[in-house]
């Protein structure tokens, strides 16, 4: 089962590099092809070993070949500082596409079905999340706020991964950068600063397409639950569910709170006390008060303790799918998914080994965005062996934890030389001294 896939990610890559423009002058930095450049800077984060480059390259001096030549097919191997001045002058847009051809290529093998969760289609989360912040290193794409005399300088994204209720797996999607235009670095101009709701309307022009055979349901917190953006959505032929805030949508709240609701109650025990879920919902109302509105579906959730007698969870969405008696729980476990964004996307790449927010190389214009990217692309891969690659899955369960996983990469890859990526993952989970 998915023998091969760790290649064919590869090659997607490998064809992104091919089809960039290379604008570097005639000489000896042409030595480093943009796509070995590409490929080594993943392999930091793919085998999550900062000094992979160092180790590798000795080994090519000892041995003659590295594993970065063997796995990776790296022809030269340049250094941390050429790949920093090289990507730099990489546009992110330009490679983003990758992101699409790994999801197309792990739909190729049929895997993703058990992700199409929701009317046939896929539940597609956004969320913004930071990767860079400093008081001093700074470029001209750089987002910034001042505190009490103390200007931050940092990056940010809008990141989106596909998710699915009750699974602790996600696959990252093509992120979009949040990035100030070049001129918009200052105080003066600080009110003009990209946000998160403006690169959520730049994803969809640029990759509404890629993604569409999905069949994608959103979902997004209340930033997104406003008419322009729910308007898009549609156009674009996908479907929403967006958390929906009382304070940010008054009359709505006060359509909801004048009409009548209708309710279905469920118990569940789960393993200490016995819970109470009131779910509440009306088709067919106004998003906002105004002549050019659209008509959304809201649902509500609400989990009552029963002995405590107390609520440990409310939450209300919108959406355009028509609620009902058979799907409300559905959209209502499908609302709740947008939450893994953030514990199985975010918390995963800044705490869990990918160090998102550390300062691989920041650059004059796009080093630092094309250093999240990937990163990003990186855990995208992971997930995607995890899910259909048989030898990543006995090798991870070999290891056990994340962490001792990514130890056994670091440690195998240093000391040893592989002729292949498939000869590598097995020998993570090989018994040397098992002789059968």
């Amino acid at each position: 089962m998915g023998r091969g896939l760790f290649n064919n990610l590869i090659s997607n890559l490998e064809t992104a590099g091919n089809g960039l423009t290379d604008n570097r002058r005639e000489g000896f930095d042409l030595k480093y092809k943009l796509t070995d450049v590409l490929k080594c800077a993943l392999s930091v984060f793919f085998f999550q070993h900062p000094s992979m480059l160092d180790f590798q390259t000795k080994m090519k001096q000892k041995r003659k070949r590295c594993n970065l030549e063997t796995m990776m097919r790296v022809k030269e191997i340049p250094s941390n500082v050429q790949i920093t001045t090289l990507l730099d002058e990489i546009n992110p847009d330009s490679v983003s596409g990758v992101f699409k051809e790994n999801i197309m290529t792990l739909d190729k093998f049929d895997s993703l079905k058990d992700f199409r969760c929701l009317d046939g289609g896929v539940l597609l989360a956004l969320d913004g999340v930071w990767y860079h912040s400093s008081t001093e290193i700074h470029c001209q794409h750089c987002l910034q706020k001042t505190m009490d005399g103390i200007t931050t300088y940092y990056h940010s994204a809008l990141a989106g991964t596909i998710v699915k209720p009750g699974s602790t797996t996600v696959i990252p999607v093509s992120p979009e950068m949040i990035t100030n235009s070049d001129g918009e670095v200052g105080e003066k101009n600080s009110k003009k600063q990209d946000c998160e709701r403006n690169a959520a309307k730049r994803w969809f022009s640029k990759h509404a397409d890629e993604y569409k055979q999905l069949s994608p349901t959103l979902l997004g917190d209340d930033l997104f639950s406003n008419y322009p953006f729910c308007r898009e959505v549609l156009d674009c032929g996908y479907s929403f569910i967006f958390t929906c805030k009382e304070d940010s949508h008054p009359w709505l709240s006060e359509t909801v709170k004048n009409s009548f609701l209708c309710e279905t109650t469920r118990k569940e025990w789960n393993g200490r006390s016995h819970l109470n879920y009131v779910y509440q919902w009306l088709n067919g109302v106004q998003l906002r008060d105004n002549k050019e509105t659209l008509l959304v579906n809201y649902l509500s959730l609400s989990i009552w303790n029963e002995k405590q007698n107390k609520r440990t969870f409310y939450n209300s969405w919108i959406t355009n799918k028509t609620i009902t008696n058979e799907n409300v729980v559905l959209l209502a476990c499908c609302g709740r998914a947008r939450w893994k964004i953030e514990n199985e996307h975010n918390n995963v790449l800044k705490n869990h080994g990918y160090n998102l927010e550390h300062n691989f190389g920041h650059g004059k214009t796009h080093a630092s965005e094309m250093f999240c990217l990937l990163n990003l692309l990186a855990f995208q891969m992971h997930s995607i062996l995890d899910i259909n690659d048989e030898d990543y899955q006995k090798a991870r369960t070999y290891a056990g934890r994340r962490d001792e996983f990514f130890n056994e990469l670091r440690v195998v890859m240093h000391r040893n030389l592989f002729e292949s990526w498939e000869q590598f993952i097995v020998y993570i989970y090989t018994d040397p001294d098992d002789t059968g």
